[in-house]
């Protein structure tokens, strides 16, 4: 795995070390596994502060919109290394399409049936570049555009462009029937400009792997994607903290602090 595929593997180490609190906010026996020495040797080297937190409660934030969706079909959007199909009570009948760039998706197939992870619901893992046309490979896979998808979009868009990561949002929303749902997470333009985060980004930058973009009105974006937000938190505030969270919230006017936006948003029925 090379360049924002292999960060993949961070973002199981962080997972992986959540797990090990005796106050973990949820528990990826998998993690540790998934994440290899590589990716523990990464998540050393971007543990800023605040960040092992914020991939906690990440987690823990959309691990819990999941549970209240109630949408037959579930899509994480490159999904990553990610094992919610193991770890998470699905309802009857929800059908998991896992999303991501081939070469991944067949490196954590064999890995986790090495590891004899057993799946709670029907599951699909999907191959295929998120920029090229991907959603005939999704349908291939059984995925029925004329039924309420909820899509995960957990760690990426800041990956891409702005007008790619537009494009994306842009199509999920043409491809989805009314009562969908898209769940994940921004950073604001803070974020890329921050004195904090300066050598953060640049280690991403060095190891292929660099953040992009971000905004400051995550609102404004995802309703011109065609997604009208629902909810947008930070991390700190109601309901996205978890108890993890080490600092008061910032207002979101300030400038010069890094910030991290979860968000949930609704195709109108």
């Amino acid at each position: 795995m090379e360049g924002v595929s292999a960060t993949a593997r961070w973002t199981a180490a962080a997972r992986a070390v959540e797990t090990r609190r005796a106050d973990a906010l949820f528990a990826d026996g998998l993690a540790e596994a998934l994440a290899g020495p590589e990716g523990f040797a990464r998540w050393e080297r971007y543990d800023n502060p605040g960040t092992t937190e914020f991939l906690a409660i990440r987690t823990r934030w959309l691990d819990e919109v999941v549970a209240r969706s109630a949408r037959p079909q579930v899509v994480l959007v490159a999904a990553g290394l990610d094992t919610r199909s193991v770890r998470l009570h699905w309802p009857d009948g929800t059908v998991l399409y896992e999303l991501d760039h081939a070469d991944l998706v067949e490196w954590k197939e064999k890995r986790l049936a090495e590891l004899g992870a057993r799946h709670r619901c029907e599951r699909h893992a999907v191959g295929a570049d998120l920029t090229g046309p991907w959603d005939e490979r999704l349908r291939a896979a059984g995925w029925d555009p004329s039924v309420p998808t909820l899509w995960i979009v957990e760690g990426l868009l800041f990956y891409l462009a702005e007008r790619d990561a537009r494009t994306l949002l842009e199509r999920l929303a043409s491809l989805s029937a009314p009562g969908s749902v898209l769940a994940g997470d921004l950073i604001a333009h803070q974020s890329m400009i921050s004195e904090f985060t300066k050598e953060g980004l640049a280690r991403l930058r060095a190891d292929g792997c660099p953040w992009l973009w971000g905004t400051d009105r995550p609102e404004e974006f995802l309703d011109s994607c065609g997604w009208p937000a629902s909810e947008v938190r930070l991390p700190g505030e109601d309901g996205a903290s978890f108890g993890r969270w080490p600092w008061p919230p910032l207002p979101r006017d300030t400038l010069g602090f890094p910030m991290n936006y979860l968000f949930t948003a609704t195709r109108p029925t």
